[in-house]
C-alpha cells in the first residue's frame, strides 16, 4: 500500500471479520462503503485488483463467466 495508509491496511481485515460475524448472526450490517468501478478487457485482472484491494476473494473466475 501507499505510505500513509498503514492504518487502512489493518482496518480492512477487521471490517471483513465484522461483516462475516454479523452475517452469521443474520444481522444486516449496512456500511456506507465507497463504490468502485473497474473497466477492462476480459482476463485483464479486474477481479484480482478488486480482491487485492479489499483483501478477500469474492468474485467468480473461470471460463464462461460473463
Amino acid at each position: 500500500m501507499v505510505a500513509g495508509n498503514e492504518g487502512m491496511e489493518g482496518l480492512i481485515p477487521i471490517v471483513n471479520r465484522l461483516q462475516d460475524a454479523f452475517a452469521q448472526m443474520g444481522v444486516n450490517m449496512a456500511l456506507d462503503l465507497p463504490q468502485i468501478a473497474v473497466v477492462g478487457g476480459q482476463s485483464a485482472g479486474k477481479s484480482s485488483v478488486l480482491e487485492n484491494f479489499v483483501g478477500r476473494d469474492f468474485l467468480p473466475r473461470g471460463s464462461g463467466i460473463v
